[in-house]
């Protein structure tokens, strides 16, 4: 099994990736400002202290690991540079050949075959979330400029409701998906496709 690193693994999104990753066998770092507050023990879980605007103490968590989760988010809807400055920093404190994983958001495209009334309201939701959408861009379009076998996953709107088990799954994030995500099937994907080639260099859509 993998040894892995969740950045920001507190957070509603980190903290179920950890209990997945964990589930499924892996050693997983969860790195966070404040890693006691994640309220979980486990033999295979490790706690490392770091700040995303820190990279000497981010390198220092990251440091032995070649597989990384990033759940790192804004807290609203005002201008940010979380995404795109902590991914950065993520990237630096990583081996050329790592693999990285970061979420990102699904309405950052509108799918080809989208109806109207989808295409109205997505630009209705690009409007009101363009500050986060922008860094999320800008984070997208930096990871495409590194040799990381990194990943985008772009969920629908987030829901802290059960999962359904059956994520619908669009590599490439070209097709139209479900409205909304449980955080728990976006863990589950995730940590299910963390050796998948298929979604290696790309966004992939997902939702419940």
């Amino acid at each position: 099994m993998t040894s892995l690193a969740v950045v920001a693994a507190t957070g509603r999104t980190g903290r179920l990736v950890v209990e997945h990753a964990l589930a499924a066998g892996h050693t997983v770092t969860a790195v966070a400002r404040r890693p006691g507050g994640l309220g979980l023990d486990h033999p295979r879980l490790v706690r490392r202290a770091a700040d995303v605007t820190d990279p000497a103490s981010l390198r220092a968590a990251l440091t032995g690991h070649d597989t990384v989760i990033s759940a790192l988010g804004s807290s609203g809807r005002g201008p940010t540079t979380v995404y795109s400055q902590g991914t950065a920093a993520i990237v630096a404190a990583l081996p050329p050949s790592a693999r990285l994983v970061v979420i990102s958001s699904a309405g950052l495209a509108v799918p080809a075959g989208a109806g109207p009334v989808t295409r109205l309201l997505g630009r209705v939701l690009h409007h009101v979330m363009r500050h986060p959408y922008a860094d999320m861009a800008r984070m997208e379009q930096a990871l495409a400029g590194t040799p990381l076998n990194w990943t985008a996953v772009r969920p629908t709107g987030l829901t802290d409701r059960p999962g359904a088990g059956h994520p619908r799954v669009s590599i490439g994030a070209t097709e139209r998906l479900g409205a909304r995500t449980s955080r728990a099937d976006l863990a589950a994907f995730i940590v299910a496709h963390l050796d998948d080639p298929r979604t290696y260099r790309l966004p992939v859509a997902v939702s419940s």
